[in-house]
């Protein structure tokens, strides 16, 4: 029973993990509310009051590791009272050129999708935006200084923005690991110093206050170098959108025609302000269960227990097909003797039940066949 136990355990653990990340089915959702942020709303800069563009500064789709396909989130953001949106998939542009063909073909005048991709490594994450190709220069596990610089330098190159993502979420203390999520992560005067053009300073619910104070003091000396003019560095807000959640904030801009060379011509010039709702909004739906989930739930659950038994920390994906982190996995020693301790007693105790009923039911049993035979002789003796 031991080693079935055991076996079960090596089987059970792997179907646990697979199980929980398909656990629900993204794909059939659809999206038929409409939020509008203006309602409850104001901008960060209360003055900015006539903007025309709600934009979603950072999304994911199924081209990485979003759970909405690149049509799906186009009409999710459009529920959750975007009007425009930059697709931004790790290490890729795919998503963002085929959720843009799906807005033009389905929503010409409603929608505008810049195709992007997130630079993700073990050090930095930065959102390369309004640009049609993969950028790979640059791009690896644990990119050098130069490396950085190089990536900045093509995105310029193919005439698009970098953005530099989630500084808090980039640097928060992985506990048990006792390491930042992303490993030496550069200052934000040296991504500055490096030619980055702005910062992402709310991401989901996480106001960047740091970043954006530090920005608001270099804005006042204009220190970024475009096309020859310095220019103020650019705020951005973005979801990060992986999966269906409440939607936190949109940047606002003031674009002259609603194209995406208009609103990028504003992000570009740092004409930007934004709307902020820590709470999050509440139109929002819940998947359904995956049927595969469902049929497998009852075996693959059992393994929740089994993993009781030991924690193993990965760090940080790196989207290079490795983790930034070393493994550690630490086995509950007690935990385990107490588990063979736990079933050996089980065993014992079912073993003194299991004797003891069949001890009761001999004695049962003997008793009513001597009942039976003292009958049959009374009934012989009376004959």
């Amino acid at each position: 029973m031991a080693v079935l136990f055991a076996v079960v355990a090596i089987l059970m653990i792997p179907m646990y993990k697979s199980d929980r990340e398909d656990m629900y089915n993204f794909r059939t959702m659809s999206f038929d509310w409409q939020t509008n942020p203006r309602d409850h709303l104001v901008p960060f800069d209360p003055s900015y009051t006539d903007y025309n563009v709600l934009l979603d500064g950072h999304t994911h789709t199924t081209i990485s590791d979003g759970r909405l396909t690149p049509e799906q989130l186009v009409d999710y953001s459009i529920a959750q009272g975007c009007n425009a949106i930059i697709v931004s998939d790790h290490n890729t542009v795919k998503g963002g050129l085929r959720a843009e063909e799906y807005a033009k073909s389905k929503y010409a005048n409603k929608i505008v999708v810049i195709p992007g991709m997130e630079y993700s490594n073990c050090r930095i994450h930065m959102n390369f935006i309004n640009i049609n190709t993969t950028v790979t220069a640059g791009n690896s596990e644990f990119p050098s200084d130069d490396d950085i610089r190089l990536a900045i330098g093509r995105v310029h190159e193919l005439g698009g923005l970098v953005i530099v993502n989630h500084i808090p979420w980039s640097n928060r203390t992985l506990d048990r690991l006792k390491a930042p999520r992303l490993l030496n992560h550069p200052s934000i005067q040296s991504l500055i110093d490096w030619g980055v053009d702005g910062f992402e300073v709310i991401n989901q619910e996480t106001f960047d206050m740091p970043t954006y104070q530090h920005m608001l003091a270099l804005n006042s000396t204009a220190t970024r170098q475009t096309t020859g003019t310095p220019t103020p560095l650019i705020f951005m807000t973005g979801s990060d959108v992986h999966k269906p959640t409440s939607a936190y904030s949109w940047t606002v801009l003031r674009a002259r025609l609603f194209t995406k060379d208009a609103i990028m011509e504003e992000i570009a010039n740092a004409r930007t302000s934004f709307l902020f709702d820590p709470a999050g909004n509440r139109a929002n739906i819940v998947p359904d269960y995956s049927t595969l989930y469902l049929a497998l739930s009852p075996l693959s659950e059992l393994a929740e227990y089994f993993e009781s038994f030991y924690d193993r920390y990965q760090g940080q994906y790196s989207f290079h097909g490795s983790h930034c982190q070393r493994d550690i996995v630490d086995f509950h020693k007690l935990s385990i003797v107490c588990f063979v301790a736990y079933f050996v007693l089980g065993a014992v105790i079912f073993e003194i039940i299991h004797r003891l009923l069949g001890y009761i039911a001999r004695r049962a049993h003997n008793a009513y066949s001597a009942h039976n035979m003292a009958n049959t002789h009374t009934s012989d003796t009376l004959e």
